[in-house]
């Protein structure tokens, strides 16, 4: 009898066990999107700075958060609106915040669309005459066969 309960109670600890681990990674991973508002200019899991008045209750905040809501965006949104909206570094996915997600590919299509054309323009220009084709005055030619006899040209 013993042997079965021991059995049955087996896998309701993996399953309590893995939802743990699943919370703290979702706890380690939202944190490393949170800054600390102590202006130390670390992120929130990483702050070391010494009596910091913020650390603390944003972690409890964070780990309590994270509890209740198994959305991530709601928790960043949280954040956002009670401590600012510089306190969570990656930039929502709706919104004015959506530019800072999409200006940079589209600043890089861009520039690679003007590089391309710049390259075709350069490719279609004529090709500069020679300087023998060049119909010069005469007594500039004969200055110039006179400068190639000096020179030995």
């Amino acid at each position: 009898m013993k042997r079965i309960a021991k059995l049955l109670l087996l896998p309701c600890l993996v399953v309590l066990l893995m939802g743990a681990d699943n919370q703290e990674a979702r706890f380690q991973n939202i944190g490393g999107k949170i800054m600390c508002t102590c202006s130390c200019a670390q992120m929130l899991l990483k702050c070391n700075h010494v009596g910091c008045p913020n650390s603390d209750q944003m972690r409890r905040e964070l780990r309590a958060a994270v509890m209740r809501t198994s959305n991530d965006e709601e928790v960043l949104n949280w954040f956002r609106a009670n401590w600012g909206i510089t306190a969570v570094v990656e930039p929502s996915t709706h919104g004015f915040e959506l530019l800072a997600w999409i200006l940079p590919a589209a600043g890089l299509g861009l520039g690679l669309l003007l590089v391309l054309l710049l390259i075709r323009s350069w490719k279609l220009r004529p090709a500069p005459a020679a300087a023998a084709d060049l119909n010069l005055a005469p007594d500039l030619e004969a200055m110039r066969a006179r400068a190639r006899r000096e020179t030995e040209l």
